[in-house]
């Protein structure tokens, strides 16, 4: 294709700076040169039918390059609005993506740790135990809060397990006050012995069993010469104290009231122990089992520990004749619920007559508080003279629930109905005080009336 100048006024270019075709208006046969170039680029269609409407359809015609750049900006603006809508989609889809994912591997996580904390650990991972002293790390099996502590912590919270911070001393073991590195105040117990086998198994059941009535056990830890319990403190110590003195004779701090709700209390601790599947037995419920907190609520501790106690063989000297146990019971192994509710029934005793069952100026053997609450021919020589004589309804109606739980095996009542019991003598106790004090108001108020 040859390209020429324009010269003639009469021609037009149709592509500008390209090259140029010559056209002459009145030609009647166009060029060689402009056939050439209608071959490569034919007309648009609108501008074709344009001129076939004139009748002149051979005839060459002028393309507005004009129209075709105004509509590029539009289709660009209409391409990048959908672009930018696809782009904003695929991020919210990518984001959903990666929610879904965390929640998957978060519900995963809390899974595995679930069924983790279900399975026996693996011996030989745990019974070798982490003897580092700055070792704090959570248990496989933990539940909620229980988790091991190091000694070095157990150590400062107790000024190295000090003498003064001794707060008593049971079959586990001494007992120790401690200030945690996170301000919380603890009883730590601990037992100078190898580990036993079935440590870690015991403290996950006992963690696991949580109630209001119940000393939470909120911590361990173990090497390979002592183990040590964490449990929460309960500032009023055990319920003895606030009977009796040294000697186990009364000192008469607890009204009847509180006597009432403290049994209720321990009841039902006792009770939920008994009521889980398998039942939890206690084996060794005694009054100074039963702790009671800032707000006098009575709540039974040292559960679960048995098994460890016998594991180990530590369950202390059996010298001394212990008038908690019940009686009728030969081999540990034949222990059941009946016997837990003996030993409360003799709690039940303490709380009536405010004396240690196994009081140390008791000229008689352990058995002579149990054995006076027996054949005691006048009830009243057997109470608390402390409570006063408006108490002594409900102290009745204890005694007998006492009696009750004293009786042989087969005719003492379960602990529900024992706490069913406390619960309708309270309710019965309560109704008393507040007769009492409307009937007081209506003297007061009759007393008014007479001086007006």
């Amino acid at each position: 294709m040859n390209c020429y100048k324009l010269k003639d006024p009469g021609v037009t270019s149709l592509f500008p700076g390209i090259c140029t075709l010559s056209l002459q208006a009145k030609t009647d046969f166009p060029s060689h040169s402009s056939i050439q170039l209608r071959e490569k680029f034919p007309k648009p269609k609108t501008n074709r039918r344009a001129a076939e409407a004139n009748g002149d359809s051979d005839a060459p015609t002028l393309t507005t390059v004009q129209e075709t750049h105004d509509k590029r900006p539009k289709k660009r603006k209409v391409a990048a609005i959908i672009g930018g809508g696809v782009a904003a989609l695929l991020v919210v889809i990518i984001v959903l993506l990666v929610y879904i994912c965390l929640m998957r591997i978060k519900k995963f996580i809390r899974r595995t740790s679930e069924s983790e904390s279900s399975v026996p650990s693996p011996p030989d991972e745990f019974e070798r135990g982490n003897t580092s002293p700055y070792a704090v790390a959570f248990s496989p099996f933990d539940t909620d809060n229980l988790k091991e502590l190091s000694i070095l912590e157990l150590g400062q919270a107790t000024s190295n397990f000090s003498q003064n911070n001794i707060i008593g001393e049971g079959r586990f073991g001494l007992a120790y006050k401690g200030l945690l590195q996170d301000g919380s105040i603890v009883a730590i117990k601990r037992c100078l012995r190898p580990p036993t086998r079935s440590f870690f198994h015991q403290v996950k059941h006992i963690a696991r069993v949580q109630h209001p009535h119940l000393v939470r056990l909120i911590g361990y830890y173990h090497d390979s010469y002592q183990e040590l319990l964490v449990y929460d403190y309960l500032s009023n110590g055990n319920v003895g104290i606030h009977l009796y003195d040294n000697e186990g004779s009364p000192i008469g701090k607890l009204g009847i009231r509180q006597r009432l709700s403290i049994a209720l209390g321990a009841a039902k601790g006792l009770g939920h122990l008994h009521s889980l599947v398998p039942p939890v037995l206690h084996m060794h419920f005694r009054t100074r089992n039963v702790l009671l907190d800032e707000n006098f609520m009575a709540k039974v501790s040292d559960y679960g520990l048995t098994k460890l106690l016998v594991e180990g063989n530590h369950v202390g000297s059996s010298s001394s004749i212990d008038c908690f146990l019940d009686p009728e019971l030969d081999m540990p192994k034949n222990f059941s619920e009946r016997s837990d509710v003996y030993s409360f029934g003799v709690f039940l005793l303490e709380l009536i007559s405010g004396r240690e069952a196994n009081a140390r100026n008791q000229s008689n053997s352990g058995e002579y508080l149990v054995f006076q609450a027996k054949h005691s021919e006048e009830f009243y020589e057997f109470v608390d003279k402390s409570l006063g004589g408006q108490a002594m309804h409900a102290a009745k109606q204890m005694m007998e629930l006492a009696l009750m739980c004293l009786d042989a095996s087969e005719r003492r009542p379960s602990m529900k109905f024992i706490v069913e019991e406390l619960e309708r003598i309270q309710e019965g106790e309560i109704a008393r005080l507040s007769f009492e004090l409307d009937s007081q108001i209506g003297a007061v108020t009759l007393g008014s009336e007479l001086f007006k």
